[in-house]
């Protein structure tokens, strides 16, 4: 059985006839070939932009790579070169080019940039052809003047494992000395995933992201309904498995009843992220903003309160018939005795949603909530890929027992860097592969940072045409950096981890889980210049 990327592809959205390849690629082909499905590639010809992709990349240690085009549809035609396929259910459509003229166009394009990669001309085999699951082609048929073995058609689909082989052999050609060396296979899958990493960062995972969102909105208003008649529980989850949101909607639905409202945090960045989501009447504030017009430069984690300064706080601070506390791992217990006497009474509800792998200081809540019950669990991460979940949690050994999300997406990347010139080298790399040549937005990037002052020291200037802000990004040439921290609670498409190698496994832990679909850690075994 094939080693297919990814495991599965029902949350992929496939059409039936790509539903029908996978299966038979993986079930007909040995486990020596790992069959890549939906590759997007970008290109640019003539100073325009091509956007593409290959539809499945057959590879193998024996041969080398197939690049494979399928088209569904029971009736194909060709008038003038032009392509026809359709059904008797969904009538006829017209194709931008040849199937065959496609999977031809992506093969040529893993070629160039394995060359362009590696210095070295690839020596496996390398091919093209088209497959027809529902269509009858015949064995004698050819269509676009191509050879009959650069064709799959519906009888083939039994044998697809003797069609695969045949469509090597075709493409070696008279190479009688052809030997393929096992590097330079290593480096084909090196560049096949890492094209998927991009592809990834660039968006192509967001739509079927969107579409599993779809099933969770409705599994958390399920959540929402539930908790209806509670007025004081826990929400426990761990990184990415929704408790923001939740806590969101079930502040937005006190709200709709005309209860006064609050919505707090530790995190200034993730209370401004919240204040724009809910509605207006809806308070939203960070400790800081809480506190702040009563104890000075009382900072994100705040010290212990005196008795005097509680009770002035009760005063200055209107009383909710509704609390909502997100990270609540952050907050000091006295602090949680705090929160309780914002509420109007005993009845008024008071919603804790917490991760205890999540936390940054020793002191947590412990029992200032004053909630007897026990935590309803969260254990399914919606927020990570597959990937980037299950080696987090294998790495730091935390967060093991939760549910990783089924869009797999592309693996992380682990660097270590011995000097700042490296550092330098690799940052703009990654700027210009993904912001210039792949037009990643540079809002979806954020680099998170161990230590964000002695960065913004080392590169107070940036790096090339990119500037460092310590916020959300205004201009094209700007990159957010942010601290874990800081950054904690919050997601980003794209991040690039720089931290030391004694940051502790819970801060790692938090970074990681930072990133939705791509993650690139950074290593740095060297001092900062301060």
């Amino acid at each position: 059985m094939a080693i297919m990327y990814p495991k599965s592809i029902s949350e992929y959205m496939p059409t039936d006839s790509e539903r029908i390849v996978y299966h038979e690629l993986k079930t007909q082909l040995p486990d020596t070939f790992e069959v890549f499905y939906s590759v997007k590639w970008t290109d640019s010809e003539d100073g325009k932009l091509i956007k593409s992709e290959a539809d499945f990349i057959v590879t193998s240690p024996e041969y080398g790579f197939l690049c494979l085009e399928v088209k569904g549809g029971s009736n194909i035609r060709i008038e003038d070169n032009v392509w026809y396929v359709g059904d008797d259910t969904h009538g006829e459509r017209k194709l931008k080019r040849s199937p065959y003229d496609q999977a031809e166009r992506s093969m040529y394009y893993f070629t160039q940039m394995f060359s362009n990669k590696f210095n070295m001309d690839y020596q496996g085999i390398f091919g093209a052809g088209a497959v027809f699951p529902f269509y009858p082609i015949g064995p004698d048929v050819t269509l676009d003047k191509r050879h009959r073995d650069c064709t799959i058609d519906s009888n083939d689909l039994n044998s697809i494992h003797s069609k695969i082989k045949s469509m090597f052999r075709l493409w070696k050609g008279k190479k009688y000395r052809w030997f393929y060396p096992s590097g330079q296979h290593a480096a084909l899958m090196e560049l096949i995933r890492e094209r998927l990493a991009i592809s990834a960062a660039a968006g192509a995972l967001v739509k079927y992201k969107d579409q599993q969102l779809d099933v969770i909105n409705r599994v958390q208003d399920g959540y929402v309904y539930f908790l209806k008649n509670m007025n004081r529980f826990y929400i426990r989850g761990g990184a990415g498995t929704g408790k923001t949101w939740i806590a969101m909607k079930m502040a937005e639905e006190s709200y709709s009843q005309h209860q006064k409202t609050l919505f707090m945090c530790a995190s200034p960045h993730l209370a401004k992220k919240v204040r724009a989501s809910l509605s207006q009447g809806i308070d939203v504030y960070d400790l800081a903003d809480l506190l702040d017009q009563c104890v000075e430069e009382i900072g994100l984690l705040a010290p212990p309160f005196y008795a005097g300064v509680m009770e002035h706080l009760r005063e200055v601070y209107p009383h909710y018939d509704a609390i909502y506390v997100d990270e609540a791992q952050d907050l000091t217990e006295e602090l949680a005795r705090f929160v309780n006497t914002l509420l109007v009474d005993t009845n008024s509800r008071l919603g804790v949603f917490y991760d205890d792998v999540q936390i940054l200081r020793q002191d947590s809540f412990n029992n200032g909530f004053a909630i007897e019950s026990r935590p309803y669990l969260l254990h399914e991460n919606i927020r990570n890929t597959a990937n980037i979940y299950n080696w987090t949690a294998e790495k730091t050994q935390l967060g093991t027992d939760v549910i990783s999300n089924p869009v797999e997406g592309p693996m992380p990347v682990t660097e270590y860097i011995t000097e700042k010139g490296q550092m330098t080298h690799r940052l703009e790399m990654l700027f210009r592969k993904y912001l210039d040549d792949e037009y990643l937005p540079n809002s979806s990037l954020v680099l998170i940072i161990d230590d964000v002052e002695a960065f913004q020291s080392e590169y107070p200037d940036g790096i090339a045409k990119w500037n460092f802000v310590h916020r959300e990004v205004a201009m094209d040439n700007e990159i957010q950096i942010a601290s874990v921290a800081e950054y904690k609670g919050l997601e980003t498409d794209m991040a690039v981890y720089i931290h030391s190698r004694d940051a502790s496994e819970n801060l790692n832990y938090i970074a990681y889980t930072r990133a939705k679909y791509y993650l690139i850690e950074l290593v740095r075994e060297y001092e900062w210049h301060r």
